[in-house]
């Protein structure tokens, strides 16, 4: 095969939107495949922790993203069951080891259109969609994708090496015959969004991340700026029952838990609301030749805790970092791909799915002794400042990226 002189990447998420912005702004062409006419504004991810924000501000990210998303300093677990704030963090504690002491509430979306606008001013990055990637193949000396066109008809593309970032479903993952291995979670999760302020001191003084436990119905609630930068709050709530699809996403059961978990004012306007399953997967490699996995197409995870973007974007940028110093000579992709597996598929299993399934843990637990003891040690963990400093360091991804970035 006589490859183009470039790099593929399948998916114009936030994973592929930064690692091709990356790969153009250091001079190497890049083609971006992606199924969507133009980027969903849905409900999606919504946190960019302290150790993302030093990474996008070396890229001129961040400073776009400020105004765009709401600053979170703290964030608190809460019991319902008793009624108390179990323990608040505070990202200053952590101020010595990061420049952005802090958690960045910005959808999901925006990150992308945001990357995107720097990156389409670049010579060497070009975005094609919608263009469907079908499937792949490659040889010792390049890779070649095959996308269906807006009219419908099929392309072949070449290029050097491919960035498999289209999602949990990744044709190309399934097509390289990599597992997938892991479980879901039996139950389903629901995105309820609201305008009403849950900030306010009559109505429960709530930081802008909040995770709520309750031995049978826990939530999570996060602020965000929302498009129009007026604030939306967002409920994440499991549905744990044998009610179809259709009930549980309805109006009036959404309506129900809405006010069972926040009793403060009901009914609320409730402006969007969408149901998913959730699972917690890792890919067996996340390297094949010359493809390599990153974001959700390399692990997927429960959406507490905000692991799986910023993980995914961690993702792209160590491969992009290898992938220009293959491209300029500096280093052989038969060692530097290897090392990205080893880099990011050990941290993704030790950091973000060990992460975000003690979270979901913490909030579920329904022994009542067991879960007494649980957010017992997780309020003194909040209380002494060095644990609480090294909780920060691993749950804000800072431990995972030094640890990652030491990996040989």
């Amino acid at each position: 095969m006589i490859a183009d002189k470039r790099i593929l990447i399948a998916g114009a998420g936030p994973v592929g939107m930064i690692s091709g912005y990356y790969l153009a702004r250091q001079g190497i062409p890049v083609t971006i495949f992606d199924s969507a006419p133009a980027t969903r504004p849905d409900h999606r991810a919504s946190t960019v922790h302290p150790s993302t924000l030093d990474m996008l501000n070396d890229l001129g990210v961040t400073e776009r993203l400020f105004s765009q998303g709401l600053k979170s300093e703290v964030f608190q677990f809460r019991d319902r069951y008793d009624d108390r704030i179990v323990a608040e963090f505070d990202y200053g504690i952590i101020a010595d080891e990061t420049d952005h002491p802090f958690a960045l509430q910005v959808e999901q979306h925006k990150v992308i259109n945001a990357t995107c606008d720097l990156a389409s001013a670049l010579p060497d990055f070009n975005l094609l969609r919608p263009y469907t990637v079908t499937g792949a193949t490659q040889d010792d000396d390049g890779v070649e994708v095959t996308v269906t066109n807006p009219t419908g008809e099929e392309e072949k593309h070449s290029g050097r090496f491919l960035i498999a970032a289209d999602g949990g479903r990744s044709i190309i993952r399934k097509e390289l015959g990599i597992d997938f291995p892991g479980f879901t979670w039996a139950e389903r999760f629901i995105i309820a969004t609201t305008k009403f302020d849950f900030g306010r001191p009559e109505n429960g003084n709530h930081r802008y991340r909040n995770y709520v436990a309750h031995p049978k119905q826990w939530c999570a609630l996060i602020k965000v700026a929302g498009d129009d930068m007026t604030g939306l709050w967002r409920i994440l709530i499991p549905a744990q029952g044998d009610e179809s699809d259709e009930v549980v996403s309805s109006e009036e059961w959404v309506q129900n838990i809405f006010t069972e978990c926040l009793p403060y004012n009901p009914p609320y306007e409730i402006i969007h609301r969408n149901l998913y399953n959730v699972h917690q997967r890792v890919a067996e490699t996340f390297e094949k030749g010359r493809i390599v996995l990153a974001g959700d197409s390399a692990h997927v995870n429960n959406p507490l805790g905000g692991m799986g973007m910023n993980g995914g974007i961690h993702d792209g940028i160590n491969i992009a970092e290898k992938l220009v110093r293959i491209w300029r000579g500096e280093g052989d992709a038969t060692a530097l791909l290897p090392q990205y597996d080893r880099q990011r598929r050990t941290m993704a299993i030790k950091y973000v799915q060990a992460q975000s399934i003690a979270n979901k843990e913490i909030l579920q637990e329904s022994d009542m002794e067991v879960r007494r003891k649980k957010l017992d040690a997780l309020g003194a963990i909040a209380a002494d400042r060095d644990r609480c400093h090294d909780y920060l360091m691993k749950s804000s991804l800072i431990a995972m990226v030094r640890e990652a970035n030491a990996t040989p």
